[in-house]
């Protein structure tokens, strides 16, 4: 038997495929060209995969790839805002991939559903902005997040959060919010340096933006405080 072709993923898709469970049928929540579920179905990780997207233009382009790496039979590709287009325990679906767009939208996403809501189906969430933003929805909404991990790719450092649902809503801090209770926990992440510096440095151009404004930067210089604090306290010294 040849050895079976698969797309080839960067570390942020990496990251993504690497958070579903063995066997898990997967629904890819705005799957773009489709690589990831491509990937999980092809490697054996998954028998078989949902793929949706909003548009028909990369949902065309999904189904050529999983065509072209003998994986169409495997995987539906569905026209749907979200996951209202289909009915997700129809297939069975255990883990749900939202990935590569902002956090505000796939809070959006998550809140229009009430499959997310099932005890045992898995979240795996890569917000591209407003991480803050979704994870206090998810605290807030009675999601627990099981963990938080960190990649590189390109020149950026993304987040990928996995959470399941117990109804149980929670409370953060502003630092909890900000830097992700979980990665804080992750101390053996070879990407928490980089992100501790690359946060401390947005946080100094918006103390600085707000005091050139008069405005308090009371909070930005707290959070910059517990930046500084968990890279002393991971003996990484911050400049």
């Amino acid at each position: 038997m040849g050895k079976v072709r698969l797309p080839v993923l960067d570390e942020r898709m990496l990251l993504i495929a690497s958070q579903v469970r063995d066997g898990a049928v997967v629904a890819d929540i705005g799957t773009d060209h489709g690589y990831v579920p491509i990937y999980l179905v092809g490697s054996g990780l998954c028998p078989r995969a949902v793929a949706t997207d909003i548009n028909s233009k990369p949902l065309d382009t999904a189904r050529a790839n999983a065509l072209k790496y003998g994986v169409g039979d495997r995987i539906d590709f569905i026209l749907s805002d979200g996951l209202r287009g289909f009915d997700p325990a129809r297939y069975g679906i255990t883990d749900v991939l939202v990935c590569g767009m902002g956090g505000e939208l796939i809070a959006s996403i998550l809140g229009a559903s009430d499959f997310v809501r099932t005890p045992g189906v898995r979240l795996i969430l890569q917000p591209m902005s407003s991480v803050p933003e979704l994870r206090g929805y998810l605290y807030t909404m009675g999601y627990d997040v099981k963990c938080e991990k960190l990649c590189r790719a390109g020149d950026k450092i993304y987040t990928a959060i996995v959470a399941e649902y117990d109804g149980v809503s929670r409370e953060l801090t502003d630092a909890e919010l900000y830097l992700g209770k979980e990665i804080r926990a992750e101390e053996s992440d070879e990407y928490l340096n980089e992100f501790l510096t690359r946060t401390a440095a947005k946080l100094r151009v918006q103390i600085e933006g707000r005091k050139k404004g008069d405005l308090d930067a009371g909070r930005e210089e707290a959070l910059l405080a517990e930046v500084f604090a968990i890279a002393k306290a991971r003996g990484f010294e911050l400049k």
